[in-house]
Formats: C-alpha cells, structure tokens, sequence
C-alpha cells in the first residue's frame, strides 16, 4: 500500500472555524498561520510528546509536529514517570507543553527530564495579515502518531498510526456523524486529546471531518454546560459512560445536544435513554480500540448490535476475530469476544481479558460491574482481580453497606461468583477517560486493606 498525501485539512475553507477559542472564533486560516509559525521553531523529525491539555495548543502541537516531519507521542496520562518512560523508548524526544499542562505535571519543565517547548510562549501573538498559509499536504505514509494503551491491564503498549489512517478513520467518522450534506456541528469534549478516542472525535474531525470543535476540556457539570451553550446549534458533545452519570445526577438543564457520541466503556440503555432525555437529542455509541481506532457505532438506547463504519468489514479465522478497512495497513486481530452477525455487524459479548474462571464457574469482570453498578444506591464501581488471587474483588462508590451490597448482588449473580473483598471508596481511581488503570486498583485496595 503506498497512500497518496494528504492535505492537513481537508476541504479547506479559509475563513470557516476550525476551533472555538474561549469564546472566540479562530479560522481555518488563522490557525493555520500559527501552525506554520511554531513548526519553524521545532526541530525536524525526532519525536513530540504531546501534553498540552488545551485543545488549541494540542492542535497547534499536533500540526506543527506533522509539518516538520515529526512523530507526536500520546502518553496515556501526564504523570513524570509515565512521560519519561516512554520518551525513553525514543531517543531525542522532546515535549510539547502548554500553562495548563505544566501546572498539571509540577512546577517545571525539568520534572519530565525533557527539552520542552512551551506552545502558549512559543507561538507569536500577531502575524502579518499579508501571510497567506498554505495548506500542507501531510504523506499519507508519514508516522503521525504513536497511541498508548491506557494501561487499565497492565503496561501501556504503543500502537503506531500513520497519518492515512487518522484520515481515513475521521471520514468514517464524519460520514456517520457529521456527513457533508449537514450542517457543521461545533463539538465539545470531556475526554484528552492524547487518547484515541479524543483524537480521533475532536483534533481529527476538526482537521478532516468538518467540524468545529471547543477548545476547552470541561469536567465539571456547570463547565460542560456552559461550553454546550457558547457554541451554536447544532451541537455535539463528546464523552464516556462515567461523565455521563456525572452529569444526570447533577440535577442541571443543559442545551440541546443534537448527538453525544459515548466511548471507552460500555453504556447501558436506561443510561442512553436519560442522557436522550436531558440532552433531547441521539445517544450513539462507538466501539473501538487502541490498536484499530474507532471501527463501529450503535443507538444505544434501541440496538443492540453494533454497525462498523462504511467500507470496513469483520470476519473470524481460526477463532480470531479481525477487521479490515481502507483506512487499515492489514487485517488487526480483536482483543473481544463477539457474535457475528454479518459482514458488517456484530454483538459484544465482552473483553476476552474480562473473562475469569472461579470454582468452574465462567464469568466476565465487564458483566459482574454491569450488575454491581445497577444496584440502587450504588454510584460507581469496579470489579477486577486482585494480584494473586482466585476471585474478583469490587471497589464501591455508594450510601449502603458492604453487608446490604454484597447480598443484593448476590440476587444477580451466582455466589461463587461474588467479589470478595467489596471495599467501600470516596471514589474509583479513574483518568480522564473514565477508565480505572490496574496499578491504581490493586494500589487503593491495599490501602483499604490498611
């Protein structure tokens, strides 16, 4: 496969929006210009970790870095430690901060044992308007990115991402969500840039899929609602399962939302159909992974079955599952267990590292937190399995009792199955994509155990 180049953004429209900039409009164009004045300050080629948390500078980042050749490095979260073992893998990587993001991490660039390039001082405040950019295009071979897992069953894994397949996997993307014949949607997102999922929903559907999108990371209820309400209809907000809960229990009206797109773990239906309720516009879900990217979506509230996006067909061999697709270098085999329902669609029946084998008995952890979770009364939880032991054990936010916990559940699942120990938490470990990374767990349960 030899992929032709690619323009940095498709369909160029100078003075269409590219991002909302706290409350301002910046274009295509300008944006742009800024893009070509910071690539001239990076180094060519080498390796970009990108830890900028404001959208805008992320994008700025993410663009110069592909002009100057460069590969962008996606750590899976801004911890020193984390940074600096996987700059390590790279020889003369260097880091792309913003002021967020180095206050996020410590107190100065040295914490990451990086060279760092501060975008927000980097990029000049006024350009000539004589400055006419043009747009790049990008070889559609070029390394673009390298993803890292996020480390929720052990070490983060690298998965290379060559810049036609971003491309390819935002058109699919827009082709569902955003097709050209509608108006732009402007998107607002809960979820880092760093992580598949937010690059492929936000920096990419920016840069390839027509949209406009917010450059703001709000976590907070009031934040989220207040992003929805300072971009204009239609909208779309970008999130997970946790955020979404987060939000139904606050109790706040929100903006219509014409579609919220739900990803990283799986979303019940009654869920679906409140944040439907609140948002008065379409839940849709989408199914995807590090090493694939985003390959299928469903309507949560009303199908069960997910539908892989346009042109991308599903298939077992030798009891593995692959998927294949023009965006994809090959065949990528499928860490799931699934029923095949056609070419084209399929039913989840769970991670295959979800599944355990207690006393005979066969169950997935992905189910059992499914149960735990739609008890009443309990907020948030987690089941996974404690390093050397036989059977699961539950973290759990919620007002009642282990006791009162533990015998509801037990009217759910087989006994054998039953986590042990549940330990009550003021809150799971999440990151920002609502996932709860493994060292994390076995961490707080030792705590409790204290």
């Amino acid at each position: 496969m030899n992929p032709a180049p690619m323009p940095l953004i498709a369909a160029y429209q100078p003075a269409a929006t590219l991002i909302w900039r706290r409350g301002e409009a910046v274009s295509q164009r300008a944006f742009l210009r800024h893009a070509v004045a910071l690539a001239q300050q990076l180094p060519a080629g080498g390796y970009a970790v990108n830890l900028c948390r404001d959208r805008y500078y992320f994008l700025l980042g993410f663009c110069a870095a592909l002009m100057r050749g460069t590969t962008n490095l996606l750590p899976p979260n801004r911890q020193p430690q984390t940074v600096r073992e996987i700059a390590g893998q790279y020889p003369g990587s260097y880091c792309v901060i913003d002021t967020v993001s180095a206050i996020d991490v410590g107190d100065s660039a040295e914490d990451f044992g990086l060279a760092a390039i501060n975008i927000a001082a980097a990029i000049p405040g006024t350009l000539s308007p004589d400055d006419e950019p043009v747009v790049a295009d990008i070889p559609g071979t070029q390394l673009a990115a390298i993803a890292f897992t996020s480390g929720s069953t052990g070490k983060p894994v690298a998965n290379e991402k060559h810049w036609y397949t971003l491309c390819g996997t935002a058109a699919m993307l827009a082709q569902r969500f955003a097709p050209p014949d509608s108006p732009r949607p402007g998107i607002v997102a809960t979820v880092p840039s760093q992580h598949m999922y937010g690059l492929e929903m936000t920096v990419m559907m920016a840069l390839q899929g027509n949209c406009a999108i917010d450059s703001g990371h709000p976590f907070y209820a009031e934040d989220v609602a207040a992003a929805l309400a300072g971009l204009a209809a239609p909208r779309l907000l970008v999130t997970t399962p946790v955020h979404l809960r987060h939000l139904l229990g606050s109790g706040l009206a929100m903006p219509v939302v014409e579609r919220l797109v739900s990803a990283t773990a799986p979303l019940s239906g009654d869920v679906a159909s409140a944040a439907e309720a609140l948002f008065a516009g379409a839940v849709d879900e989408i199914f995807g992974c590090t090493e694939a990217g985003s390959i299928a979506t469903r309507h949560t509230a009303s199908e069960e079955d997910w539908r892989l996006l346009d042109g991308m067909t599903i298939a077992e061999h030798q009891g593995v599952i692959r998927v294949t697709g023009p965006q994809l270098p090959a065949a990528t085999a499928l860490q799931d267990r699934m029923q095949l329902r056609g070419p084209d669609r399929f039913r989840f029946l769970g991670r295959s590292a979800d599944m355990i084998n207690v006393g005979g008995k066969r169950a997935s952890l992905g189910d059992l937190a499914a149960k735990l979770q739609a008890l009443d009364g309990v907020s948030d939880c987690v089941v996974f399995m404690p390093r050397g032991a036989q059977r699961p054990a539950a973290l759990v936010v919620s007002d009642l009792s282990t006791r009162q916990i533990a015998r509801l559940l037990a009217r759910r699942i087989d006994p054998v199955l039953l986590p042990r120990p549940i330990k009550k938490v003021a809150a799971i470990p999440r990151n920002e994509t609502g996932k709860a990374p493994d060292h994390l767990l076995q961490q707080t349960l030792g705590q409790c155990d204290e």
